[in-house]
């Protein structure tokens, strides 16, 4: 499908709005957005797709994975709204509306590397490193092998409460085997927030067809192997912008991996709002393609970082129907090359995707 009048790729801002600067005033902010005011008189607001800050009393503190060492030796992130603890057998999660997760494992790990929202445990098993991720909901354990002439990589597993969680409960996400990386993995995130939450992001995949794939830090598309496919969806919560005159908007997203540094189409389509149930086989079907992109970022001579496409008309086609939320699904331009599968934040991970919309 072809659209005219597609725009580029624009200069990637930092990892969130930057605090005001001179001239400019903060109007107001929430969990998930901020408000902006500009010495031209407009107004920038950044919508997130998943909280960014924590209420604590009457101020507001930035939501912060940084993993470190406490004084009683257990590993902690520096600022999250679930008590996760990585103790000497692995990640231990208590949610904060209640029940734990945990991952299944008895013996003892070694020291961890930290980087920051990362834990590696070199030769957790042999051949293999352990490599547990803080999100914003839980955390990831992935056992990735090192060693090409180990064996297979083994399932992870997690215990729910103290006991073994079932493949598909709402709280985990099913052991994936990922083909492209020889990565076995497990989620542990606490249950969203209704069956419709807002704003939310997740991922479809053909070959996870029970799981609930928001609580994962990755928004994936395209196909690894050009079989398996992937799309991403964001719902955002866009009633501040109902009735308002919007002069510039655009989504920006995070690229963490790439399976090579040649330029291959993303797209960014109108979509109705996703929720924890959406799965491949019940993904909405998508209305409209307003943006595309051949912006590659996430391998070994492409570092990762941002990317912006310029999604003004979809931003203002939800103001002036007053829409209370805007979807949209991110898709790879061919979905049969596996040179296009890639990898971008969620809201679960440090860089959270988000919409930078200018109103006047």
């Amino acid at each position: 499908m072809a659209v005219a009048g597609l725009a580029a790729v624009v200069a990637p801002p930092p990892a969130h709005a930057a605090p005001p600067g001179a001239g400019q005033v903060e109007e107001g902010r929430t969990e998930t957005s901020t408000t902006v005011r500009q010495p031209d008189g407009s107004r920038t607001v950044t919508l997130h797709a998943g909280p960014v800050r924590l209420r604590e009393g009457a101020r507001w503190r930035p939501v912060d994975l940084t993993l470190v060492a406490g004084p009683d030796g257990i590993v902690r992130p520096t600022a999250v709204a679930h008590d996760l603890a990585l103790t000497p057998t692995g990640p231990v999660v208590h949610f904060a509306g209640g029940g734990s997760a945990a991952l299944d494992r008895t013996t003892p790990l070694p020291a961890p590397r930290l980087t920051g929202h990362r834990a590696t445990y070199p030769q957790a098993q042999p051949g293999h490193d352990l490599v547990v991720e803080a999100t914003r909901s839980g955390f990831v354990a992935s056992l990735r092998r090192t060693d090409p002439a180990a064996a297979p990589v083994p399932p992870l597993a997690l215990r729910r409460d103290g006991r073994p969680a079932g493949a598909g409960e709402p709280l985990t996400g099913e052991a994936l085997v990922e083909t492209e990386s020889a990565v076995s993995r497990v989620v542990a995130a606490a249950p969203p927030a209704g069956p419709a939450p807002v704003p939310f992001d997740t991922t479809v995949q053909t070959t996870v067809a029970r799981t609930d794939l928001s609580g994962d830090p990755d928004l994936r598309l395209g196909t690894y192997d050009g079989t398996a496919l992937a799309r991403s969806l964001l719902t955002w919560d866009t009633a501040a912008l109902a009735g308002q005159r919007v002069t510039a908007a655009r989504l920006l997203v995070h690229q963490d991996w790439s399976a090579s540094c040649a330029p291959r189409a993303w797209e960014v389509w109108s979509a109705p709002a996703a929720g924890p149930q959406t799965r491949w086989s019940t993904q909405p079907a998508a209305d409209r393609m307003w943006a595309t992109s051949t912006e590659t970022r996430g391998h070994a001579a492409c570092a990762g970082g941002w990317s912006a496409v310029d999604v003004t008309g979809l931003v203002r086609a939800w103001a002036d129907a007053g829409a209370p939320a805007g979807g949209v699904q991110l898709r790879a331009g061919d979905e049969r090359d596996p040179l296009g599968w890639k990898r971008f934040g969620s809201a679960e991970g440090p860089h959270v995707p988000h919409l930078e919309v200018t109103l006047a």
